[in-house]
């Protein structure tokens, strides 16, 4: 190619003859893969050779410069760079340039929701979270972004040995790029409509001068990348020759080499923006297929307008042998996101680029969500290559001509009826039989497999799926391969040259088993016809040339079986090729929950150590679980199984094996059922057998910190450090109680001092009441100034006690216990309050109690309503201060009046005893 016809003659004697490959970077993917993507074992042999092939590169590009010494590598031509990357076989050298134009500014999120990326997002219409956790986007560019910026910072890492261009264009585009793949969300200003499409996930950065080696590398790696978002072609001037134009030269071929060696590996490819001004000018557009863009494994995006409607610069195929191109569309046009000017530069803060530089990472961050999508919900391995484009093709939205066409593609990408795919995925039947059938009691909406079948290479034998349509909507059935690579186009050849390049040719077509009636897929119009609408295929294999074949049955009959054809061309290679058949509107049974995998039981089985289950609920039509039932059994072996027996009462998701558990395997069993939808119980699922359930250790009981810690009441809390407590009980001066030890350990005896109320001798504490829900509210209760002066000749000596009982059932009784160190003989009990009813006036009234001196106990019995209960209502509140009194001349051991009881606090225990209340007869009638 020679340098772009606007240049002066100056520039064009100092440069000499360019060849121009424009720049439209894409992103890439990863999963964390269990293995190695290589299809069979890893190609020493292609690694050696993709290296050889840029090593030699870089060697000529040193002699050119040497001989050329005018010529700069790089250089900067109306703020766009131009890079060398090579040498064409005609001497000439090769640039790379970024692709984009200037727009009115939009944003990363708005492209994400044209395509429905944000169906997956937290709230979005699938009821998932998908946004690109924990996984990981490959970006290759001429430069490397600005790792510092708000939008990107601690999310990319650039790779080793990147001495890509360092000019502000090349950096502006390749952050511009990384920042719709994954900027950060949570930004405010023109952070926030900057959001990245998958923007929980991170990236790894390179330059693009090695690129397919750096791909294959790093798809090949274990954990390797799977999805790479490639924008470099030729410029698509008047300097690029015009035998270049839809070929499949040995760029093609290289990429193609590439993917075809690796399973997961996705590239994806800008179509260019040479729309307006080509070097191809009598083709209107058409034709523009250069490089990269033109090989066959990967997926070249075009780039819409916001409305949909098709841009003014994006490219249109086919290729020169009638290959469908590009493959999808995206928006492209007017995309804010970051910029490389600064930390918080944007584009939409000045002018905003457009192109298919910006519509291809927003295809290949919908990959990445896919990706997840599949992953998170099956926990399965990802998509292969050929599945990912099967699922993105076959769920589009078509614009443009009905059906495929070369500037469309087919169609809008439409994350949303993707995502719907694998939500409703049937499970796959064999990948290897030749023949299958789902059953329509199987079927869940959509069928996903991947398929190792492989008919006869001789264009009649046939291998086939049978499967029933839903009716209602269209039966859409998808089939994709990976190619080898195809033979090579040159100069050599003739323009336009139509021989196919694919090396299997596959053919499907779709049987209706009840009338006979046959659908067949869509035939691309070739060059000569590109301007044409797609037709159907009249015959098996009247569609050469193609490794994405698509059969719609508009309108199906509903519950009817339709057989799903494959068969293999003759001139196809007898091995084995993996393809992926990707089906939608398939029937849907509303199958019952299940259980995903085996439950799991955590913990050691012994007596008196809990286990704990955990299962995986699974329910097609994502009903929640419902009432799902448990039960524990014991485990017996017989013959390659198990004889289960029920443990009586062990329903819950835990249990604690008991002695009679003793020498028994356990095992938990969930049978599962949602909580809408069909709600009938599923089928049983039961964990693996524990280890036989051993003995419990024997474990010594020992007192917690309560013991010999003086409380005021019954201690509840600490009571043991290890072992099970027993009662507490309340003696003279102290709580007592035991601590029992498990497996045949020793008990321990513990106890507590009531809490000391006088110096030296004095001791009280507050029990409260348990029967008829009585309680102490130990807050109010203690000892007071007595509200009244005793009666006439009594003394009270330790003042007032106030106790105060609730929470108790009206109406019913308590029996009270007051304890003293020592009671004199004579004294009396005295409460204060109304006698005789609501009437009454205040005073202190003897009320009747069992006083023993020598304990040191008055017991008394009160009853909620009756007198005793100064408020005579029966409420469960009982609020009345007690006396011990005595005649002047007598005496009762000293506790305090008030003064003196602010230092004792709590001089006498209180054991409130309940008494069920009073008995009243009834009628029977």
């Amino acid at each position: 190619m020679i340098f772009p016809i606007s240049a002066s003659p100056a520039w064009r004697h100092a440069h000499g003859t360019l060849t121009v490959v424009a720049l439209a970077t894409s992103m890439l993917c990863a999963a964390h893969l269990a293995s190695a993507q290589a299809q069979s074992s890893p190609s020493s042999d292609l690694a050696s050779e993709l290296q050889r092939r840029f090593d030699d590169q870089q060697a000529e590009i040193a002699r050119y410069l040497a001989n050329n010494p005018s010529v700069q590598r790089e250089v900067l031509r109306d703020g766009v760079v131009y890079r060398i990357v090579r040498i064409g076989s005609d001497g000439r050298p090769i640039y790379i340039k970024n692709k984009d134009v200037t727009f009115n500014s939009r944003s990363n999120v708005e492209s994400g929701q044209l395509i429905k990326a944000d169906s997956l997002y937290p709230g979005g219409s699938l009821g998932v979270n998908i946004t690109g956790q924990d996984m990981v986007v490959g970006v290759w560019e001429p430069g490397v972004p600005r790792a510092t910026h708000e939008l990107l910072a601690g999310k990319i890492t650039i790779e080793a040995n990147q001495l890509g261009s360092t000019t502000d264009s090349a950096r502006n585009h390749a952050t511009h790029v990384t920042g719709t793949i994954i900027g950060k969300s949570g930004l405010s200003g023109n952070g926030a409509s900057a959001q990245g499409i998958a923007y929980s996930a991170s990236s790894r950065n390179w330059d693009s001068d090695n690129d397919t080696a750096e791909m294959y590398a790093a798809g090949l790696a274990v954990g390797g990348l799977m999805v790479s978002n490639h924008s470099y072609g030729y410029a698509n001037d008047n300097t690029v020759p015009v035998w270049q134009f839809g070929a499949y030269d040995n760029e093609s071929r290289a990429w193609d080499q590439v993917v075809s060696s690796l399973v997961y590996y996705q590239p994806f490819v800008a179509a260019g923006n040479e729309q307006q001004a080509n070097g191809n000018a009598t083709k209107g557009g058409y034709d523009l297929m250069t490089g990269a863009s033109a090989a066959k494994n990967v997926v070249t995006v075009g780039a819409v307008n916001a409305d949909k409607s098709m841009s003014d610069y994006s490219n249109w195929g086919p290729t020169d042998d009638g290959r469908l191109k590009p493959e999808i569309v995206a928006r492209g046009t007017g995309i804010n996101s970051a910029t490389a000017t600064s930390d918080t530069a944007y584009s939409g803060s000045t002018s905003d680029s457009s192109g298919t530089s910006y519509a291809t990472p927003a295809a290949s961050a919908a990959a990445l969500l896919l990706q997840q999508y599949y992953r998170s919900r099956y926990g399965l391995s990802n998509m292969r290559s050929e599945t990912l484009r099967a699922l993105m093709f076959g769920t589009t939205e078509d614009l443009g001509r009905p059906g495929p066409d070369h500037q469309f593609g087919w169609g809008l990408l439409n994350v949303q009826n993707a995502a719907s795919a694998i939500k409703q995925r049937t499970t796959p039947y064999g990948q290897s039989n030749c023949a299958g059938s789902y059953l329509a009691s199987e079927l869940r909406g959509a069928i996903i497999d991947e398929l190792s079948v492989n008919p006869t290479n001789n264009g009649a034998a046939a291998c086939y799926r049978s499967l029933y349509a839903r009716g209602g909507v269209p039966l859409v059935v998808n089939m994709a391969w990976n190619d080898d690579p195809g033979l090579e186009q040159t100069a050599a050849d003739p323009v336009d040259d139509t021989t196919s390049r694919v090396i299997y040719n596959f053919d499907i077509e779709v049987l209706e088993l009840a009338t006979g009636n046959t659908f067949r897929p869509w035939k691309i119009p070739d060059m000569a016809h590109r301007t044409d609408n797609a037709t159907l295929s009249t015959a098996a294999f009247d569609d050469m040339g193609q490794n994405f074949k698509q059969v719609i049955i508009p309108n199906p009959v509903a519950d009817t079986e339709y057989r799903v054809i494959f068969r293999k061309h003759s001139s196809s290679p007898a091995a084995t090729k993996a393809m992926a058949l990707v089906v939608t509107g398939t029937s849907i049974s509303n199958a019952r929950s299940e259980i995903r995998g085996t439950p799991a039981v955590t913990g050691t089985a012994q007596v008196g150590q809990t286990l704990t289950s955990s299962y995986s609920y699974w329910d097609f039509e994502e009903d929640i679980e419902g009432a799902s039932t448990y039960r524990w059994v014991w485990a017996t072996p017989a013959g390659r199984g198990v004889t289960r027996t029920t443990i009586a009462g062990a329903t819950a998701r835990s249990y604690t094996p008991v002695s009679n558990d003793l020498g028994k395997a356990l095992q938990f069993c969930v049978t599962p059922v949602a909580a809408a939808g069909n709600t009938g119980a599923g089928t049983e699922a039961c964990s693996s057998s524990t280890l036989a359930v051993a003995a419990q250790a024997p474990v010594n009981a020992s007192c917690g910190s309560s013991a010999n810690s003086a409380s005021a009441y019954l201690p509840a809390a600490n009571l043991c450090l290890v072992g099970t407590a027993g009662v507490v009980s309340a003696g003279t001066r102290s709580w007592s109680w035991s601590c029992n030890g498990s497996g045949g350990g020793s008990a321990a005896t513990c106890s507590a001092p009531f809490s000391s109320v006088a110096t030296g001798r004095e001791v009280g504490a507050i029990q409260p009441a348990g029967n008829n829900n009585w309680q102490i509210r130990s807050a109010n209760s203690g000892f007071i100034s007595p509200p009244a002066s005793p009666p006439t000749g009594v003394s009270f000596p330790q003042g007032a006690t106030k106790v105060v009982l609730d929470s108790g059932t009206p109406g019913s009784s308590t029996t009270v216990t007051l304890r003293f160190s020592s009671i004199p003989a004579g004294a009396q009990l005295y409460k204060y309050g109304k006698e005789n009813g609501l009437g009454d006036t205040n005073k202190w009234f003897a009320y009747p109690a069992t006083i023993d001196a020598q304990a040191g106990t008055v017991v008394y019995t009160l009853t909620d309503g009756q007198k005793g209960d100064n408020d005579w209502t029966a409420n469960g509140v009982i609020d009345d201060p007690v006396a011990l009194g005595i005649g002047l001349n007598g005496q009762v051991s000293g506790v305090p009046t008030l003064s003196a009881a602010a230092a004792w606090a709590l001089s006498a225990l209180l054991v409130v005893a309940s008494m069920l209340p009073l008995r009243r007869r009834r009628a029977y009638t």
